[in-house]
């Protein structure tokens, strides 16, 4: 037995009414298809029996007005042929009629367009119209023979007297044109008359025989023959014409009779939808009633849940004044929702203290994961991606599409890990402890990666760019070893200096002496050019080390380097192009204008040296930022490797041994671009080219 609670619970009562309204609605709907259904089918039949009915009305009314507008044509016709042809048109045409009225059924002889004396009226008008054809065809005929005669006469010997053969002629000439027998009695008289007294005893001279008269009496013959089946031509006609008025008065009689039929039919079908309309009606009533008394039950129980989600609402905002709302129904779920609510109430003020905490950890979490300078990576034992940052995708060298791709996928553009390490599907990978490793890009970034297996069998990975503390790594031991050598290199040519100058000043002693033979005096030259090769060596070696006498003055760069633009052009000869992009207003500089200009001569050859072929020499002078001034001299020529340009600007270190290169060119430049208080550094890339920046202070 059903409990009263549950009949008191919006799980009952809700989807009861909601069945009830259903229900009423598809009973309603039910009735109203099968009503339109039926309506829809009569319509359809009536429309289909008067389209079909008005259709063959029109026909028929179309051709019976061809008909009877026939008729007098037909009265007033003289040719015999065109009689015919008209009359078989007509035949045609009864014939089209006939079998455009036969009945497709029963019902249709009953409402449709095919009465009885309308197929009589037809089929009497097509019996008269073939006997008339007939008619026509033998006048026709009648007509051939006489116009044969009259050939045969033109053409024939004929009769000798010329004057009664041609008073004979024209009389069967009147006799074949003539259109009544009264005309043609006439002339049969007259020619009688004419031909009597020249048959029999007649005298020879004027005699005619009755074998010269044949033609002419067949002339009389045939159009005797022709009038008379012409007359009844006519009187046909006028029967048909007579017949023809009867049918168009039948058809109008029968085309009112189907649009009555079809009036009765509609009518009928109008009551019907009538009937329909007030059953629709009453159920539509019906089906109002029971959504009137849903809707009430309906708003009644969505007040009390309003209410109850105001006071859950208020509670989980913080509010401590929330008091327990008032519902009044007896809906079984509602009450112990109100129950409930108590205890909810209890709980929300130390969940809210939680969710706070919880929400405040969660954003400093994720904006710390999300900003920070290190690449993260978190992948599942089955190598499926976690959670990542930008950062690591940007250093592994992906776009943002990367975020769900396998780890394998994901760490392919390292070339230096190791698939095998990784899991991939069911295999676990090899990784055990913690493998790092550096990666170099294309474009000289350099990326320490480390990857470590997790506790739960999942893998971190981490990177970072290492880029800038590798390359202050290599700085800092690079300007070691060359400080190294710019020392030794000090040392070294003060002492060949000193050594020198006891050469030279023994030398000018020498000379002041006589007495010496020619070989001697050779000798003695021979010995004063080493020692002036040795005095510049050893000045080149002062200003490697950066310790020659410099005479600094504050010059406009831009200006200088426009001066050296015909030097220069010479200096690189005629395969190379020199392009200058030197920026406006830039500061002046402290420098040794001398010495700078040296500088650029020896960075221009080195350029062009690395050009056999030709090329392109850019000097690109800009202000690096707000403190110095960066003049770079750029070539597109072979490029150097990463070892050449780590001792590029060491003493002797040279790549054209072959070619006679001493070693000392850069070294000069970089001797005096730190003399100057400035600094330099080497962009190249093997097969790209080299450029060479210069920065000095301002």
């Amino acid at each position: 037995m059903i409990n009263r609670a549950f009949l008191s619970s919006i799980a009952f009562r809700l989807p009861f009414a909601i069945a009830f309204i259903c229900i009423l609605v598809f009973s309603l709907a039910t009735i109203a298809v099968y009503g339109l259904q039926r309506a829809r089918e009569e319509m359809a039949a009536y429309g289909l029996q008067a389209f079909s009915s008005l259709a063959k009305a029109s026909l028929v009314s179309r051709q019976v007005s061809d008909l009877v507008s026939s008729a007098p044509f037909l009265m007033n016709a003289a040719s015999p042929y065109r009689v015919s042809s008209e009359s078989r048109a007509v035949v045609l045409q009864v014939d089209n009629l006939l079998q455009a009225m036969e009945p497709e059924s029963e019902e249709a002889v009953f409402k449709g367009f095919a009465s009885t004396r309308i197929v009589e009226l037809l089929e009497s008008i097509r019996l008269q119209t073939t006997a008339l054809a007939g008619d026509a065809e033998s006048a026709q005929q009648h007509k051939a023979e006489a116009a044969a005669a009259l050939g045969e006469i033109a053409t024939g010997g004929g009769i000798a007297d010329v004057d009664f053969r041609r008073s004979l002629n024209a009389l069967v000439q009147s006799a074949s044109n003539s259109d009544s027998l009264f005309q043609l009695g006439e002339l049969r008289r007259r020619y009688v008359a004419e031909t009597t007294p020249r048959l029999g005893n007649a005298p020879p001279d004027v005699r005619v025989s009755s074998l010269e008269l044949a033609p002419y009496e067949r002339i009389f013959a045939a159009q005797t023959h022709y009038l008379l089946e012409m007359f009844a031509i006519r009187a046909a006609v006028a029967q048909l014409h007579s017949v023809s008025r009867a049918l168009s008065q039948a058809t109008e009689s029968q085309s009112e009779a189907v649009a009555h039929g079809l009036t009765d039919d509609l009518v009928s079908t109008s009551e019907a939808l009538s009937r329909l309309l007030v059953t629709v009606a009453a159920a539509s009533l019906l089906v109002l009633v029971m959504t009137i008394f849903s809707i009430r039950s309906v708003m009644r129980v969505s007040r009390g849940i309003v209410a109850l989600s105001n006071g859950m609402n208020a509670l989980a905002e913080g509010r401590k004044d929330v008091v327990a709302p008032v519902y009044r129904g007896t809906e079984t779920e509602l009450v112990r929702l109100l129950e409930a609510f108590q205890a909810f109430r209890e709980s929300v003020e130390r969940v809210s203290r939680l969710r706070r905490t919880a929400e405040a950890a969660a954003r400093t979490i994720r904006s710390t994961f999300r900003n920070m300078n290190e690449g993260i990576a978190l992948f599942d034992p089955l190598g499926r991606p976690i959670t990542m940052n930008r950062r690591v995708i940007e250093l592994v060298g992906w776009s943002g599409s990367a975020r769900k791709l396998p780890l394998r996928k994901f760490v392919s553009p390292i070339p230096e890990i190791d698939p095998l390490l990784l899991p991939l599907d069911n295999e676990p990978g090899t990784l055990d402890d913690r493998a790092v490793l550096r990666h170099r890009s294309p474009e000289g970034r350099i990326t320490e990666i480390s990857l470590s297996r997790q506790p739960d069998s999942g893998i971190a990975l981490l990177a970072r760019d290492v880029t800038d503390l590798d390359r202050q790594e290599a700085e800092t031991a690079k300007a070691q070893r060359l400080d190294g050598i710019m020392r030794m290199t000090h040392q070294v040519s003060h002492e060949v200096g000193n050594m020198i100058g006891i050469i030279t000043g023994s030398l000018g002693l020498l000379e002041r002496e006589t007495g010496f033979s020619d070989r001697q005096k050779r000798h003695i030259a021979r010995i004063r050019k080493a020692a002036d090769r040795g005095r510049s060596l050893a000045g080149s070696m002062l200003s490697i080390g950066s310790q020659q006498p410099i005479n600094p003055d504050a010059v406009e760069v831009g200006v200088l380097l426009r001066g050296m633009a015909d030097v220069l052009e010479i200096a690189i000869g005629e395969k190379c192009l020199l392009v200058f992009d030197i920026a406006e207003d830039l500061p002046k500089v402290m420098l040794d204008p001398a010495l700078f200009e040296q500088s650029i001569l020896n960075l221009c050859l080195n350029a062009a040296a690395a050009m056999p072929s030709g090329g392109t020499i850019l000097i690109r002078c800009r202000a690096a930022g707000e403190a110095a001034v960066s003049i770079a001299v750029k070539d597109n020529g072979t490029g150097m490797s990463p070892e050449a340009m780590d001792r590029a600007f060491e003493p002797y270190f040279t790549t054209r041994v072959d070619e006679g290169g001493a070693g000392l060119g850069l070294a000069v430049v970089y001797g005096f671009v730190r003399q100057s208080g400035g600094d330099a550094r080497i962009i190249s890339v093997v097969g790209q080219g080299t450029t060479i920046e210069l920065q000095f202070p301002i």
